[in-house]
């Protein structure tokens, strides 16, 4: 690759060998079929994410922890009855039984214990 390349101005290309070959050659690739479909930056990341996702809930469905916990809806299901990121938290912790304390299952009315409030705060 050890190629030398100089660049004059002329005011034509019409009788000039190379400019006639740089025109010729400009021509046949505007005229041609093929070209490079380009595909957005944010398509490329959003496919990533939908492979990624799907990757993991199969390992997920392969793995021991499936028959022990069960199908654990999604934070997008989640976050339809919260209403912010640490209440989705939490309950993702519950549905996933990561977290299971009487104060926790209390805050959202899923423990009947009536002094819950008193021992458990």
């Amino acid at each position: 690759m050890n190629q030398n390349i100089s660049l004059l101005w002329v005011p034509g290309h019409s009788g000039i060998f190379w400019n006639e070959k740089a025109d010729s050659l400009a021509k046949q690739v505007t005229d041609s079929t093929s070209f490079i479909e380009w595909i957005a930056s944010e398509d490329i990341i959003s496919n990533l994410k939908k492979q990624l996702i799907q990757i993991t809930h199969d390992n997920y469905h392969k793995s021991k922890y499936q028959a022990l916990i069960g199908n654990v809806p999604d934070i997008i299901a989640i976050s339809k009855w919260t209403g912010n990121r640490v209440q989705d938290r939490l309950i993702a912790r519950i549905i996933s039984k990561t977290i299971i304390t009487p104060g926790l299952l209390r805050r959202f009315n899923l423990h009947p214990d009536p002094l819950c409030p008193t021992f458990c705060a």
